[in-house]
């Protein structure tokens, strides 16, 4: 795969994460009601503020890989960690919890149809070019972790700056 194409793939990715989150900003809130035992039960405030500040550092990583990066680059690592992060979105909570709740999880379309297929393709290029899979892994694992810690601070800012 080219520069070109894999800079293009990016941005489609970019694309699919900014519609898996307003799927997720719009039906959310709401069917956290719904899935108290498996979701932290949430306002429209605190979810919308925390999938903004989401989506800007996916777009802030993701430029930075573009521009940046060269294969096996310290950025390449957390943008991988990213993406992979996002496709593991797909599976858990997504599939799971629509499994296990026998009703939809928002966000699960767009992260199947979107989120996983180019997260894959992306992240089999970079396998490909030479990228360490160990670190690969590690990389996924350290940003959801730090993605997931991060979210209850990210809610309770939400909670206090949002007003709507």
């Amino acid at each position: 795969m080219d520069t070109i194409t894999l800079t293009v793939l990016k941005i489609i990715f970019l694309l699919g994460f900014t519609l898996h989150n307003l799927e997720e900003a719009i039906w959310l809130p709401e069917w956290t009601k719904y899935a108290k035992n498996y979701h932290q039960q949430v306002t429209r405030n605190q979810f919308v503020f925390a999938v903004i500040i989401i989506t800007i550092i996916g777009y802030i990583i993701t430029v930075l890989d573009i521009v940046y990066a060269n294969i096996g680059d310290f950025i390449n690592y957390i943008y991988l960690g990213f993406i992979g992060m996002m496709a593991v979105n797909t599976i858990f909570p997504h599939l799971i919890s629509t499994i296990a709740l026998k009703k939809y999880t928002p966000g699960l379309i767009t992260a199947l149809l979107l989120n996983l297929p180019i997260s894959l393709l992306i992240i089999t290029h970079y396998i490909q070019s030479g990228i360490n899979i160990f670190y690969l892994i590690i990389s996924v694992v350290v940003v959801s972790i730090i993605i997931l810690i991060s979210l209850k601070p990210l809610f309770k800012l939400g909670e206090k700056l949002i007003i709507y």
